[in-house]
């Protein structure tokens, strides 16, 4: 679990740098359909960072019981 968690948390890093270079380099290269390149990379992002928040959460969740 701990194996997927660090996966997850280089993966979102990575994205988040590919989108910002996207993001930045678009306006000189016109980089076709950009936006929705970033959008998609932004959903991705968002669910990856839903699954690693809610599985903190369920941990916390965890230890106030016991």
């Amino acid at each position: 679990m701990e194996k997927i968690k660090k996966i997850a948390k280089y993966t979102t890093n990575i994205l988040a740098i590919i989108n910002a270079l996207i993001l930045g380099l678009d306006p000189i290269w016109h980089i076709p359909y950009a936006d929705k390149i970033s959008a998609t990379i932004i959903v991705i992002v968002g669910v990856i960072g839903t699954y690693l928040l809610s599985d903190k959460a369920v941990n916390v969740i965890k230890k106030n019981k016991n």
